[in-house]
């Protein structure tokens, strides 16, 4: 969508932006280059680099598609030795993967659907597992500046998979610690090229998570 704005001269994101947010290797780069805190993390072409990646990122953590959703595909990991295993099963699900609707689901046994892997990154991202309180942040943004931010708490998330179990809003946070996580969230925002629109940035209590916007959306 932020191309065909582009090409049509209507308002919306820019492709290079929405890119960004749409890889979680390349938006903890641009946060990085921003000076703002993200997890450690490396991506993995093949199994031949898990020893690197183990010896960068550390242990425990989290193996990932690098432009995947809804908790797809994404396995905690506690050593190097169930490094290749953990790495074969999500390469194996992540190649299932079928494009329905725009979103990611698993494929029908007779193989027929649109391949995610055609149309999306599915190259694995190994990033430093962090421990305590989540929370998300929603951000409307316009002309460069934030209207409104709003922090929400989230319940613990079920391991492997990291599905989320409930939320509450507002947050019961400090109110201190609410203004430095929309700080946070409104300068992650910033940092992926992003000017105007509306943005729900996932966050531990002092890194950035995920990012997502709706690219469906050309901006009014």
């Amino acid at each position: 969508v932020s191309r065909l704005a582009e090409a049509l001269g209507l308002p919306g994101h820019r492709p290079a932006a929405v890119d960004s947010a749409r890889n979680k290797h390349q938006t903890r780069a641009a946060l990085k280059a921003a000076g703002l805190p993200t997890p450690k993390n490396f991506l993995l072409q093949s199994m031949d680099q898990i020893p690197e990646a183990a010896r960068q990122v550390g242990f425990p953590a989290v193996l990932k598609p690098v432009s995947g959703a809804a908790s797809l595909g994404v396995k905690k990991v506690l050593c190097e030795k169930d490094m290749a295993s953990t790495y074969q099963e999500i390469v194996t699900e992540l190649s299932s993967l079928v494009l329905s609707s725009g979103a990611l689901i698993q494929g029908p046994a007779d193989g027929s659907g649109i391949k995610a892997s055609n149309n999306c990154d599915m190259t694995v991202l190994m990033e430093q597992f962090l421990d305590g309180v989540e929370v998300d942040v929603d951000v409307v943004m316009s002309e460069g500046q934030h209207r409104y931010a709003c922090v929400s708490d989230n319940g613990p998330t079920l391991e492997p998979y990291f599905n989320e179990t409930w939320a509450v809003c507002p947050s019961l946070l400090p109110k201190d610690r609410q203004v430095a996580l929309r700080e946070l969230a409104v300068a992650s925002v910033k940092a992926c090229g992003f000017t105007s629109g509306v943005f729900h940035v996932e966050s531990g209590t002092h890194r950035f998570i995920a990012l997502t916007t709706g690219d469906d959306v050309v901006m009014p």
